[in-house]
């Protein structure tokens, strides 16, 4: 059982850094004289890591993890009205004042959490130069660290920008791209898209090759790892159409990972032991979880779409047996953990495993031209997920477009409220089209539109005259 971090009882003390600031983008000195303390030896920044990992779950759990399904296709939400979670979300009505919603907390809590990642990554080379015989412990937390920041640019921009592919050259509006906690009075800007990604695909690399120079921890998939970083910079690269990247770096992780079985494949989800195909998750121990109460509840906020219900074309799939039927309505089971004492344990959230990359793959392929390859990967998710071997089915289409509507299909299928839909919607520059019976305002939204971002907070607005406001808001 890889349950020894201990996650919740190492509160980092939230790093001191940003209670009381109004602007998480621009400097403050408030807590700033007791950092270098907090990093004088090398227990203090591993405390430090560890803290690390919790403040992204924090982002995760409260919003980031939800929207891209609300704002999605795939679910409904089960009661509508203004002080229902995520309903500005759900509705397209969200607006800078939101400040307690997601529009407000993923931008405030993302950028606390790369606050407290970029303080690692300053002060861990005057550690390794200090305690030199613990310079392996400190390289991989400098590893894990640059992975953490690559992710958490990734999720903002994901978040407060347009996909990468929005404008033929990612020149567009991103996000204040962060490689530094802010001096005092310095007001970071709004980098383009392009630079962001830049910086991620930077951090990733460096990251890369510092992991590659030992062995897998046995905290993984709870840290930062080679594979970890492969699996995201693969996705980095799928975001950014970079085919040939994409399928090198999914190449290299499905190496050596492998398919969680058809026997274990639900209890991944609903145990406490993590599936054998898990690459990176964050781990919902000693904490509330919000997406929990969210999803899994005798009374959940929200259900399964008709539309997510009416892409399984066969029973037999294990992946139906996530979606418990009742009262004519489809609940998902993956953060319904029944013999979890849950004020110990909240939902554990996968963010990379080697069934999306297997699917990263197969997308790269298509688009490559390499359709064998292709139909092979798509196979062994669809063998995988009806208890069957792979020679038992064949895909009998020949088409680029064929072929990318099954594999969306088996995207939906398999990543459903993973946190993943409204951005392969809008990466693929697709319409949102829900079920005519959804219980949103929002039946239709034509790509592009400015929807498709959140606003940046109004408090953030007011604060660094330098931060300019997504269109349209």
């Amino acid at each position: 059982m890889l349950r020894n971090l201990k996650f919740g009882a190492i509160i980092f003390f939230n790093l001191l850094l940003f209670s009381g600031c109004e602007n998480f983008l621009e400097g403050d000195n408030a807590g700033r004289a007791s950092i270098p303390v907090f990093f004088s030896d090398v227990d203090g920044i591993t405390s430090a890591i560890i803290g690390s990992y919790s403040r992204v779950y924090e982002y995760y759990d409260s919003e980031f993890y939800l929207y891209p399904e609300v704002a999605g296709d795939l679910l409904q939400l089960s009661a509508i009205g203004e002080n229902v979670k995520m309903f500005s979300q759900y509705n397209f009505v969200s607006e800078p004042d939101q400040e307690a919603t997601a529009v407000g907390h993923i931008w405030a809590k993302g950028y606390e959490a790369l606050a407290n990642v970029n303080n690692i990554l300053e002060y861990q080379p005057v550690l390794l130069e200090k305690f030199p015989n613990s310079s392996d412990d400190l390289l991989i937390i400098r590893a894990e660290a640059l992975f953490l920041r690559a992710l958490i640019h990734f999720d903002l921009v994901r978040t407060y920008a347009q996909t990468y592919t929005y404008t033929e050259d990612a020149s567009h509006i991103g996000i204040p791209a962060l490689t530094l906690t802010p001096a005092e009075n310095e007001l970071n800007a709004r980098n383009t898209t392009a630079i962001v990604y830049d910086q991620i695909i930077t951090d990733l690399q460096e990251s890369i090759d510092l992991f590659s120079e030992f062995p897998e921890t046995e905290l993984m998939p709870y840290r930062g790892s080679e594979m970890a970083s492969r699996s995201l910079l693969s996705k980095i690269f799928l975001y950014m159409n970079e085919w040939e990247s994409a399928s090198e770096q999914a190449n290299i992780v499905l190496s050596t990972m492998e398919l969680t079985v058809h026997d274990e494949y639900v209890e991944m989800f609903r145990t406490l032991e993590p599936g054998a195909e898990a690459i990176f998750m964050l781990s919902g121990e000693q904490k509330k979880s919000s997406v929990g109460v969210f999803y899994a509840t005798s009374d959940p906020v929200a259900t399964a779409s008709s539309k997510l219900i009416d892409v399984f074309s066969d029973t037999s799939d294990v992946r139906l047996d996530l979606l418990r039927e009742k009262s004519g309505t489809y609940q998902t089971l993956k953060y319904s953990r029944p013999d979890v004492n849950q004020t110990e344990y909240g939902s554990d959230l996968y963010v990379l495993r080697a069934s999306e990359i297997l699917l990263i793959h197969a997308e790269a392929a298509i688009e490559l031209n390499d359709f064998v390859a292709a139909k092979e990967d798509i196979i062994q998710i669809q063998s995988r997920a009806l208890g069957v071997p792979n020679d038992s089915l064949e895909i009998n289409l020949n088409t680029k477009d064929e072929l990318l509507a099954v594999l969306e299909k088996e995207r939906i299928k398999e990543l459903n409220f993973e946190g993943q839909r409204l951005f392969d919607i809008t990466r693929w520059h697709h319409n949102l089209n829900r079920d005519e019976n959804t219980s949103s305002n929002v039946k239709e939204l034509a790509y592009p539109s400015h929807l498709f971002a959140l606003p940046i907070p109004l408090r953030e607005i007011n604060a660094n005259e330098n931060i300019i406001q997504n269109e349209g808001y």
